[in-house]
């Protein structure tokens, strides 16, 4: 019987999952996937909401009691039902005829949960060998993503540009925290953890994928037959276009109580990201400029929120130790100020 090894991104959100999630989802229904590595879709997983399979019932593992239902496309599952899943694939891997197969994960709703290590428990129980794998990106622009992300979501009310205010919690604590996401998985019981830098603007749909295909394979990614490196899979929206998402949203707000004009303001909010969406995915991947239209952060701006972290560059060298020579890491904590 072949050895196992499960390989799962854990995320966090906005750093290249769904097109992580997409080139896998598409690479194992062409069969050119390494014949050793499985990304598990269709029989091996739960339904999908779309082309794109990613794993985040894999959170639902983390709620013995059951969870609430969530604002997401997929159902809610059972722990056993996930715990099912994760043992079949690991079974059909030991089945392989190699001398150890690959299962891929690829779930940004784990990172950051306090319970994550009764999941590590189910994978250390069913595979040989576990290897997280944790995207890092600048907090700044991460966020703003984020913000953006919760602005183009109708069912989100979130309608202000305030990525300060996002970030700084009453509490005291803030969001997008990676020192918390370090600190967290350097504690789990796992044979090994592997952070990977997130760049902006690369102009390579491949970029993001090979990285992480890297971790699984040692080499690049395989491409398929279409024009996936030359594509975003969530595209940014200008400003303007922003502007008047927030500005519909805050009407949904003021007549919550009419449900014809919310009809209206839902129709018209709809064709808005519908048609801006398509005219940024034609256009490609592009420099994000305030002269193209784009929300840019001022340096003032900017300092502000990394403020907010403290000496996190400090932390993600020590986390790195030598890595953070590797010419890859020295451009990135140049780009991004840390």
């Amino acid at each position: 019987m072949a050895t196992t090894r499960v390989i799962l991104h854990v995320g966090p959100m906005k750093t290249g999952t769904s097109a992580i999630g997409a080139y896998f989802s598409a690479a194992q229904r062409a069969g050119i996937l390494p014949p050793d590595v499985i990304y598990p879709v269709q029989d091996h997983w739960f339904p999908s909401a779309g082309g794109i399979t990613k794993h985040n019932q894999l959170a639902d593992y983390l709620f013995p009691e059951g969870r609430d239902k969530l604002a997401r496309k997929t159902p809610i599952q059972t722990p056993d039902s996930v715990a099912r899943k994760v043992r079949d694939v690991a079974a059909h891997l030991a089945k392989g005829r190699g001398p150890r197969g690959t299962a891929v994960f690829v779930s940004e709703a784990l990172i950051g949960r306090a319970d994550l290590e009764r999941l590590v428990d189910l994978l250390n129980s069913s595979f040989d060998e576990v290897v997280l794998v944790l995207a890092i990106r600048s907090p700044v622009e991460a966020t703003q993503s984020l913000l953006v992300h919760r602005i183009k979501e109708w069912r989100s009310d979130h309608v202000d540009f305030d990525l300060y205010g996002m970030l700084k919690r009453p509490n005291g604590s803030i969001g997008y925290d990676l020192r918390r996401m370090l600190s967290q998985l350097q504690e789990l019981p796992i044979d090994k953890f592997v952070l990977i830098p997130y760049f902006e603007n690369e102009s390579d749909g491949y970029a993001v994928v090979d990285r992480f295909m890297k971790i699984v394979t040692g080499k690049s990614a395989i491409r398929l037959e279409d024009d996936f490196g030359s594509r975003r899979i969530h595209p940014s929206l200008p400003l303007s276009s922003l502007k008047r998402l927030a500005a519909l949203k805050k009407l949904k707000l003021k007549f919550d109580r009419i449900p014809f004009l919310i009809s209206i303001i839902h129709s018209l909010f709809v064709r808005i990201l519908d048609v801006d969406r398509s005219r940024v995915m034609r256009a490609g991947f592009k420099t994000r400029s305030s002269a193209s239209g784009d929300w840019v952060l001022s340096p003032t701006e900017r300092a502000k929120v990394i403020g907010l972290y403290g000496n996190l560059g400090a932390d993600l060298r020590k986390a790195l130790g030598n890595q953070s020579t590797q010419a890859e890491w020295r451009s990135w904590f140049e780009t991004t100020g840390l």
